[in-house]
């Protein structure tokens, strides 16, 4: 067996090598074609719902179309309050004054 091709075995070879690169790349564009299709679709939907979500904000502002659903025995444990005592910020310490340490106030 022959170590060395000819010139039109070669162009065979290289031939047959072009062509399945542009198969490759026609396939990888219909590829890219169908994800830029699907994300189109989907930025479409996420417009839809974010449209959605801003007009039944504004129905809640204004108090339109809500309804009071009683909650089940016992509040629900979502709404229980877990702890004792108002929340509030700061650890209960006033803003005005802080525990320094010294009774110079």
């Amino acid at each position: 067996m022959s170590s060395s091709y000819d010139a039109e075995e070669l162009w065979h070879l290289t031939h047959g090598m072009r062509l399945l690169v542009v198969a490759e790349f026609a396939l990888d564009a219909q590829r890219l074609q169908v994800v830029e299709y699907e994300l189109a679709i989907s930025s479409r939907q996420i417009n839809s719902i974010d449209h959605q979500l801003y007009a039944h904000d504004l129905q809640l502002r204004r108090g339109g179309d809500v309804r009071v659903v009683p909650l089940p025995p016992g509040g629900g444990a979502r709404t229980r309050q877990r702890g004792y005592g108002p929340r509030t910020r700061g650890g209960g310490i006033s803003h005005r004054r802080r525990v320094t340490g010294d009774d110079s106030e």
